[in-house]
């Protein structure tokens, strides 16, 4: 959790810590603030709401990991390497950022709907950026002609995002680890023969 200075970081990851553990509902804004140590007239300097706290913390997740994506799409490596590397990226953030990960997915429900609306239009980019990986490499021959891209990605990201219900840092493997083993099942599955 960031120290000292920066409030509004500190205020978002105590609040995605309390949304994980006890969930979204059952978290108030006082108990927010009395964990980060801010009194309730400086959170509310920082934040509007419960509701703005959890439409914040759904817009810096989704925008980092569209730009993590980004970067693998715009590398130059092949379309299997990039699939291997979106594998990577979502178990690796889901090791890194378990609270966000699992607010994103546990709690999206929650947002009211203007900013649910925006949060989607997020969720489809990523879920673009995908498809273009998956799209690339049928293009390319390195993957089946026959695949349903829709299909495919609700698979690897089913596969992958599902990840923040079971792994624990420290565990039995690194979330590395567990995305190579995870990609050499999917691309196993859907390389071209």
């Amino acid at each position: 959790m960031p120290e000292g200075g920066d409030v509004k970081a500190r205020i978002l990851a105590v609040a995605a810590q309390l949304f994980m553990e006890q969930g979204y509902a059952a978290t108030s804004v006082r108990e927010i603030g009395e964990r980060a140590s801010v009194g309730q007239s400086s959170l509310y300097h920082h934040v509007r709401s419960k509701g703005h706290l959890l439409y914040e913390l759904h817009h810096a997740f989704s925008r980092d990991l569209i730009e993590r994506l980004t970067s693998v799409i715009e590398s130059e490596s092949s379309p299997t390497d990039q699939l291997r590397a979106v594998i990577r990226v979502v178990l690796g953030v889901v090791e890194s950022h378990q609270a966000e990960v699992t607010v994103f997915l546990r709690e999206g429900h929650a947002l009211p709907e203007g900013p649910r609306a925006d949060i989607q239009r997020e969720r489809d980019q990523v879920d673009a950026l995908v498809d273009k990986v998956i799209m690339d490499g049928i293009e390319a021959g390195e993957l089946r002609k026959d695949l349903d891209v829709r299909l495919t990605r609700l698979g690897i990201l089913g596969l992958t995002n599902w990840a923040y219900q079971w792994f624990r840092p420290g565990g039995e493997r690194t979330s590395a680890e567990i995305a190579d083993y995870f990609a050499d099942m999917i691309i196993n599955g859907v390389a071209a023969r």
